[in-house]
Formats: structure tokens, sequence, C-alpha cells
């Protein structure tokens, strides 16, 4: 595996201190380091004690990425890819025995794994208990339930909460303490399901994004009607996207049947509003309000976006 990545050459460690050479390991790239310690005897007595620090890692169905190394396995063989360049071996082991064996090489035993962004796009463990492996994460995607339950396992507590989550929501998708408390919370919506006031409120992310395949069905109205009724301040912005026009044009449309009396022209907002689209400043008590307005993204394709946001969002408070 090692013999892929050229250009290393042989580390010979002067007489660094052990807090010098932990400084070191620790921002070295990820694949430097593991082809060095591969080599050097003396290093691989420390290594599994100093973190280990990846932009991203992905695991995928029958591939495994760990920052700009790709390494795709099958019953053939397995495929390393990097910077244009491919490298073979023939005839090892399962498709899964490969993957976990590439974990255990590169990420195992290491007193903890420091992840940017961690991509579970597949789970290929039947018993994930078995490696011992944990992510301090920043950044998780985890495109279904399963996936997600996976991920989680191999997250180390201390990352809560976190920076960003993206993932497809279900039944108990709002209980989840990693969903509701990331800073940045994206849900995509692939199936016709309705996202309930109730589900709405057990979020407290800074941003919630809803991104929506189908005709979008997210109880926006009925929750800001629950925070004038209760005079809750609201910290939340959320976005509805969508690539239906019609459906942008029935969420304002409810908005105006309840909220009508608040719309208002925003002169001081800086967005490519929708043209002629009804925008909003409501009230939620006496020193609060939320702004509600449509805006298109022609760098996202064209993509439409209900945008319901906090004014102390607005004031950066």
């Amino acid at each position: 595996m090692v013999q892929f990545l050229p250009g290393y050459s042989r580390y010979s460690s002067p007489d660094l201190s052990y807090p010098s050479l932990k400084c070191d390991l620790e921002n070295w790239d990820a694949l430097k380091r593991a082809y060095i310690i591969g080599r050097s005897p003396g290093l691989q007595k420390i290594d599994k004690l100093i973190p280990l620090c990846l932009e991203n890692l992905c695991i995928d169905s029958d591939e495994v990425t760990i920052n700009k190394l790709t390494i795709e396995c099958d019953n053939d063989g397995v495929k390393f890819e990097m910077h244009g360049k491919t490298f073979s071996r023939k005839g090892l082991d399962s498709q899964e025995e490969a993957i976990k064996n590439i974990l255990k090489y590169f990420i195992c035993k290491k007193a903890i794994t420091r992840v940017d962004k961690l991509d579970w796009c597949d789970s290929l463990f039947p018993d994930v208990s078995a490696l011992d492996i944990k992510f301090r994460v920043n950044f998780l995607f985890a495109p279904s339930r399963h996936n997600f339950e996976t991920a989680v396992h191999f997250i180390d507590p201390s990352s809560f909460p976190l920076k960003n989550v993206i993932t497809a929501p279900d039944a108990s998708t709002f209980d989840e303490q990693i969903v509701k408390f990331a800073k940045t919370l994206n849900l995509n919506i692939i199936i016709d399901r309705i996202v309930t006031v109730e589900d709405l409120k057990k979020l407290n992310n800074k941003i919630v994004v809803f991104q929506c395949v189908l005709y979008p069905k997210i109880e926006m109205v009925p929750l800001i009607k629950h925070h004038i009724e209760t005079k809750k301040v609201v910290e939340t912005t959320f976005i509805i996207a969508t690539y239906r026009k019609n459906a942008i044009n029935d969420m304002l449309r409810e908005f105006e049947l309840v909220f009508g009396e608040f719309r208002c022209g925003l002169d001081g907002v800086n967005e490519r509003f929708i043209p002629g689209s009804s925008k909003f400043l409501i009230p939620i008590d006496n020193e609060s309000r939320i702004q509600v307005y449509a805006i298109e993204v022609p760098e996202e394709r064209g993509r439409l976006k209900i945008v319901v946001k906090p004014e102390s969002a607005v004031l950066g408070l």
C-alpha cells in the first residue's frame, strides 16, 4: 500500500523532544505520515498516541477516500488512485475485509482521529463495535438513517455539537441530540413527508436548511404562530430550498393568508428576491421580529428558497 505514495523520503529522526515530535507528526499529511511511520520502527511506538488529522474521510459502498487518496475495493482486488495515478493489487481479501484492513492500517489504534468532514455513504461492517475507531468530527454527511446510525457510533462525544450535519430525516431524526444541536443542519427531504411543527420545535440549530426534491411540506406558519403565542425568542434561521416555483408561491400565499398585515419591503435586506414575491416582517414580541422572503440562486442552477430569519441573526447578535 505504501508503495503507492512516492516522493516521501525515509524519515531520520533528529534529537527532538517528545512535545516537538508530537506536534510534528500531528500536523503531517495523513498519507505521508502513514508512509513514514511504516518505515520507522521508533516512531511506530508513539504513533498511536498522537492524533491523526484528516481533511476528509469518505466511506462508500465499494471505496474509501482519505484526503486525496481513493481506494476502490472489489472481489478482484484493490485499486489506489491519487493525483491521476493508479496502482492495483490483485487477489486480496473480500471487499468487506479489504476496506476493514485499509481503515485498520491508516486509522485504528490512534488516540483520536480528527476528521474535518466525515462522509458515511454506506455501512459495510456487520459488527461495527469490532473496529477500534473514534473520530473527532466537524462535519457529518450521512444520507440515510442507516448510514447516520452507523456513523454516530464512531464519533467521539467531544465532537458535539457538530458544525454541520447533512442527513435525510425520518420519524426519530428530530429527537437525536446530534441533529438538534448541530450549528447548521441540512435535511434532504427526498420522499413526500410532512415536517410538523412539533418536529420543528425540537430544533436548536443556528441554521436549518430543508433541501426538498418533491413538494415541500414544512409547517413553518404554525411554528411562527407558536412563537408569537409563547413569546419565545427565535434564534434559528430556516431555509426551504426547492426547484418548484409553484411550491414557493403556495408557501408565500399561506404566509399572506395568516400574516398579510405584516407584508414589508425589507428595503435593508441585500438579497436576490424573486421578482414580485411577497416579503414579511413579523413581530414575535416588542423586541424581536422574523423576516420572511423568497430568493432565487442562479449559481445553484436557479434553485428557489424561502428564508425565515430572526432579526437577531440579521444583526449578528
